[in-house]
């Protein structure tokens, strides 16, 4: 074992340890606040929603990988590898899709009360629960066919016409079928980063603009505090940008990995690990930015 194997291998149970006991955190808080009858702030849902996704993702990504860098293979059957890929490919949108979710519903929050913005406000609260539930039913149908190219690695006899993922494999489609299945995983991918990315300069801009406004009563009252909706929306931001960044680096890494048929192992490792960064990052920005979080339970 070399000095890279041990720190890689260091950081993975480091990573995934904190990810998942950050995320149980998070589901128990807002489980709490829920039972003892506090007030939920609107996003509490959607928070909710997207420490479930973050999860699972480390669940059923971050913990089969470890356990593949330690030396342990040929854990999952084929049922096995076909569950914990479509689970996490599932989850993986999941959190895009809520994250997206955040960031339009908190760009409709800060947005001026006047005209049709408070009808499209009052739709978001309304409808808040069912696009939380889209999310799961939008990425339960899309990654559907995840599981049909997956293979267990004992099932796979003919290694040039198969891709060697650790733990499991799968078929190689061909050429028709890859770029409809390509296309079919990626534009809903698309879809909520741009959305995302729009929702997010938006914001921006409303906070700039507030800014401006009401700098001449900071300089005169020498208090330079945030009101609650403006350190919700940078919060917001902040998760946003993060996901934006791991998702740009994964996306380079994974279409690097598929032109070159066969990368290196180490590659698929360090896939993984900036795969489950935003997962394990989250539920620190949400605890360091709201100290009612911590608090609360404590």
């Amino acid at each position: 074992m070399t000095l890279g194997d041990l720190i890689l291998k260091l950081l993975f149970i480091v990573q995934t340890g904190i990810g998942v006991l950050g995320n149980t955190f998070l589901l128990l808080t807002y489980a709490s606040t829920s039972y003892t009858g506090q007030a939920l702030r609107p996003t509490h849902l959607i928070l909710t929603n997207l420490a479930v996704a973050n999860f699972l993702v480390l669940l059923f990504k971050g913990i089969p990988q470890m356990t593949l860098i330690w030396g342990v293979t040929h854990t999952l059957g084929k049922t096995g590898c076909k569950l914990v890929y479509y689970i996490h490919r599932m989850a993986r949108g999941l959190s895009l899709c809520t994250t997206c979710h955040l960031s339009s519903f908190q760009a409709m929050t800060i947005s001026p009360g006047t005209g049709g913005w408070m009808k499209l406000k009052e739709r978001a609260l309304k409808n808040n629960g069912f696009s939380c539930s889209l999310c799961w039913v939008s990425n339960l149908l899309i990654n559907i066919f995840v599981p049909l190219h997956i293979e267990a690695l004992q099932h796979i006899h003919n290694s040039t016409g198969t891709r060697n993922y650790g733990l499991c494999s799968s078929k190689t489609p061909g050429t028709s079928s890859a770029v409809k299945y390509t296309t079919l995983m990626t534009f809903p991918d698309i879809v909520f980063m741009g959305l995302m990315a729009g929702a997010s300069v938006y914001m921006v801009l409303l906070l700039l603009r507030h800014h401006r406004r009401v700098r001449h009563i900071h300089t005169l009252s020498n208090s330079h505090r945030f009101s609650p909706a403006a350190k919700a929306t940078q919060t917001i931001l902040l998760l946003a940008s993060t996901f934006i960044f791991f998702y740009f680096v994964d996306s380079i890494l994974t279409i690097y990995s598929t032109v070159y048929f066969k990368s290196p192992l180490w590659l698929q490792h360090t896939t993984t690990l900036l795969t489950s960064c935003y997962p394990t990052l989250s539920p620190l920005i949400l605890m360091i930015r709201d100290p009612r979080v911590p608090s609360f339970c404590f």
